[in-house]
């Protein structure tokens, strides 16, 4: 009887080491859906010079670089969230024309191993 309560709880354990693994993973999945308004940037200017890859005085480099095809994020505060479309295209065409602009966003917000993505479903100019 002892033995076959001990392969009880040995496998007890092992299921719930697999359960708390697999809510582990669920944990870092993408989340709900999230309005967010920031600045859409190209996410290499902005990394590459700091301040002055921000702004309406960057406008016309950012619209270049984001119509070239490089990242585009929104930066919201501190944290900068890089931009797809919700039906997994990219959202250079969408945000292009609003580049260096505040813009209110709708999307999924994902956060994996520090980096912020948002899938958007709707954008558009803030107010």
């Amino acid at each position: 009887m002892r033995r076959v309560w001990g392969v009880g709880i040995g496998i007890a354990l092992v299921v719930g080491a697999g359960f708390v693994w697999a809510h582990e993973e669920h944990a870092s999945e993408p989340g709900g859906e999230q309005t967010l308004t920031g600045e859409v940037v190209d996410v290499f200017c902005y990394l590459n010079h700091g301040k002055d890859g921000l702004g309406k005085g960057h406008a016309e480099c950012a619209k270049k670089c984001i119509k070239s095809g490089l990242p585009v994020a929104i930066k919201v505060g501190d944290q900068l969230y890089l931009a797809s479309m919700a039906d997994h295209t990219a959202a250079n065409q969408p945000l292009v024309d609003l580049a260096a602009q505040q813009v209110t966003v709708r999307g999924k917000v994902m956060e994996r191993d520090g980096q912020h993505l948002i899938a958007i479903t709707k954008v558009e100019k803030a107010e």
